[in-house]
C-alpha cells in the first residue's frame, strides 16, 4: 500500500499514530540483506542479471536491498541517456525481480530509472513474491537529478509479512521530516537504496569514525525515531564520480547490526532484525519519540509548508 504524505510531518494526531499501529501487520524477526554493488553504467541487462543472481544466492533472506539506480548507473549526461535506460513499473526489471522473488519467497527493494509516459523518476521498486507492491519515486532530488528526473510526491509505506516497510532514496535522508512521517505511519524498517558521494573531495578523513555523512544521517534517523534502517550503497568510480560505499544495517538505537561496509568493492551485509523492537517508542516513563514531539511549536518557524521554492527546476 502507499500513503500520501501530509503537508507537515506533525499533522497527524496521537490518535492517528495509534490507528496506524493498530492496522500494522505483526512485526517479526526478519533476515535483512543489503548489497553493495558496482554497477556498470548503461549495462542494464548485465546489472539486472547480477541482482537476480544475488537474490538467488540469498534465498533465505526476507528482504534484500539494492543500491539507487542499480540497473543503469547514476552519472547521466543527457535526458536521452535516461530515456534509453528507463523502464515502466511493469518492465523487464519488474518482471525479473517478480519472478526471482516468487522463486525464493524474498522481498526486493532496488533502484531503477522509471519511465511513466514522458516523465522520468529516480525510483525504487518494492517487489514481493506476488509482484510489484509499490514504486517509490525519490522526493528530494540531488544536484543534476533535477535535470533528468521529476520529483516524487508520495510516501511509500508497504505492509509485508515481517512488518511495515518504508522506502527512501539517498538524499531523502537529509530531510528528517520524511522519516518522522514514516515512523508516525507505523513503519518498522526503512530500506534506503543510495549512491552516497563525498560532500567535498577532502572531507572524508575528518569525519567521525571515518564514516560517510550518509551513515551518520541514517544512524540519527534510526535512533531518533526508533526504526531499523537498511542502506544499500554503491561503490566504484563512474564518469569521474567516486561513490562512498559503507552500506549499513542499523537497529532502532542507531547501532550497526552489520557494516558499515568498506568504501570500495562489492559487499553483502546480513542481519537478523527483531522488528518488533521498532514498536517500542518509549524511552522512559515520560519520554516517547513520537508522542513527545511538539509540532505546533516547530511549525511556527516554517516559511512555507511546501518549501521555499529552492530546487524546483
Amino acid at each position: 500500500m502507499t500513503a500520501e504524505p501530509s503537508s507537515g510531518a506533525g499533522a497527524k494526531t496521537d490518535a492517528d499514530v495509534k490507528a496506524a499501529d493498530a492496522t500494522a501487520p505483526p512485526a517479526t524477526d526478519a533476515r535483512i540483506v543489503t548489497v553493495q554493488l558496482t554497477p556498470e553504467f548503461g549495462a542494464v541487462d548485465r546489472n539486472r542479471n547480477r541482482t537476480v543472481e544475488l537474490v538467488r544466492e540469498h534465498a533465505d533472506a526476507d528482504l534484500i536491498v539494492f543500491p539507487e539506480l542499480v540497473t543503469s548507473g547514476y552519472v547521466f549526461e543527457s535526458k536521452t541517456e535516461v530515456a534509453s535506460m528507463a523502464e515502466p513499473r511493469d518492465g523487464e526489471t519488474a518482471r525479473a525481480w517478480s519472478d526471482v522473488a516468487a522463486d525464493t519467497d524474498t522481498w526486493i527493494v532496488g533502484g531503477v530509472p522509471e519511465a511513466d509516459g514522458d516523465a522520468y523518476y529516480n525510483s525504487a521498486f518494492v517487489v514481493s513474491p506476488s509482484g510489484v507492491e509499490a514504486v517509490y519515486r525519490k522526493v528530494h532530488r540531488w544536484n543534476a537529478e533535477h535535470r533528468w528526473f521529476d520529483p516524487g510526491t508520495d510516501l511509500a509505506v508497504v505492509d509485508t509479512p515481517f512488518g511495515r516497510l518504508g522506502v527512501q532514496i539517498c538524499n531523502d535522508l537529509w530531510f528528517p521530516e520524511l522519516t518522522i512521517a514514516q515512523a508516525r505511519a507505523g513503519v518498522d524498517l526503512v530500506a534506503v537504496p543510495t549512491n552516497w558521494v563525498p560532500g567535498t573531495p577532502d572531507d572524508a578523513p575528518t569525519r567521525p569514525g571515518g564514516w560517510t555523512v550518509g551513515v551518520h544521517q541514517a544512524l540519527a534517523h534510526a535512533n531518533s525515531n526508533r526504526v531499523f534502517m537498511a542502506c544499500a550503497d554503491r561503490a566504484g568510480t563512474e564518469r569521474g564520480v567516486t561513490f562512498e560505499g559503507q552500506s549499513v544495517i542499523l537497529d532502532p538505537d542507531g547501532v550497526p547490526l552489520a557494516g558499515p561496509a568498506p568504501t570500495t568493492g562489492e559487499h553483502e551485509l546480513s542481519a537478523e532484525c527483531r522488528l518488533e523492537r521498532a514498536r517500542e517508542k518509549n524511552l522512559t516513563a515520560y519520554d516517547d519519540v513520537l508522542a513527545s514531539r511538539r509540532p505546533a511549536i516547530y511549525e511556527t518557524g516554517q516559511r512555507d509548508e511546501q518549501g521555499t521554492g529552492a530546487n524546483t527546476e
